[in-house]
């Protein structure tokens, strides 16, 4: 027998490697609550065993599944459509929040896909340090949002980002007709750079109307002063609605949740306040729907 050691807690999207679970020599797992680090340890795990096999990563449903390839425990490859090697890494880092499913399938790997091999590194550590670094100096991604459907133009759909990015040729071409800006931003993947201009010329906007966070400062001021306890409590409730880290944006699902914490504690202060809140709260969604906000960033 060997041990697999990992630990799932639902509703905290956490996972981490402790004793305690077991699977027969074969190592074919299949992890279904992920958190920041979890791809990392996963890889690293199945680098460490010397595994050959198909690491596959969901992204939600009906999204094409991210296939990375280990052989001997040496990560060759990575596909996701038209992002291929490197980049694939580049992408999940960015979009770690979304991962919905984690599958291993051990098996012999067929012919490798020379487009696809990971270069920028000869170990998994230093591949996925570099991936890291790139992430961390991305200007596009406070607007990059993979799991939101897209309209682009002539009522051409995308049912995710994601989507958008695996079938990218097929957004390509009206994409490097807009005009370059001033205002463009950097990004690793030359495709985030062209689909950051097109959501700001508003050549693509999300489907989903999104919130500022810089609009929940009224909303916020109506509660103040805040207690310790409910200062910490709505900054890591927030933290946890948010797409990724650098979000700029709620998706306007995600706000009424948090506009309902903020009138609960307002209703706590008094009925005026929480009445003041509720009228904050709907005249916001309701400019939110009529600006097209998602695109204007």
């Amino acid at each position: 027998m060997l041990v697999l050691r990992f630990q799932i807690r639902s509703g905290s999207s956490w996972v981490g490697f402790f004793p305690g679970k077991f699977v027969s020599v074969g190592i074919n797992f299949h992890i279904t609550s992920v958190r920041e680090g979890t791809i990392f340890n996963v890889m690293q795990f199945l680098s460490l065993e010397k595994v050959t096999g198909i690491l596959h990563v969901s992204l939600g449903r009906n999204i094409p599944k991210v296939m990375i390839y280990f052989v001997t425990g040496n990560v060759t490859s990575a596909e996701f459509g038209a992002i291929v090697g490197d980049a694939v890494l580049d992408v999940l880092l960015c979009q770690e929040y979304s991962i919905k499913e984690v599958e291993f399938a051990p098996g012999r790997i067929g012919e490798i896909n020379e487009s696809a091999l990971l270069v920028k590194a000869s170990s998994l550590s230093g591949a996925m340090l570099n991936v890291s670094k790139d992430v961390d100096k991305c200007d596009a991604r406070p607007l990059i949002y993979g799991l939101l459907p897209v309209i682009g133009q002539d009522h051409k759909k995308a049912g995710s980002l994601f989507d958008l990015l695996h079938d990218f040729g097929l957004w390509a071409d009206q994409m490097v007709k807009i005009p370059e800006s001033p205002n463009d931003k950097q990004a690793p993947l030359p495709q985030c750079v062209l689909i950051h201009r097109a959501l700001s010329k508003n050549v693509i906007t999300y489907s989903t109307p999104l919130i500022s966070l810089r609009s929940l400062g009224p909303l916020l001021t109506l509660i103040q002063p805040l207690s310790d306890k409910e200062s910490n409590n709505l900054r890591g409730y927030l933290r946890s609605l948010l797409p990724h880290p650098k979000a700029t944006h709620l998706p306007i699902e995600r706000f009424y949740a948090f506009a309902s914490a903020i009138e609960s504690i307002a209703q706590r202060r008094s009925q005026e306040v929480g009445d003041k809140a509720r009228r904050a709260i709907h005249l916001l969604i309701q400019n939110t729907a009529k600006s097209g906000e998602p695109a204007n960033v």
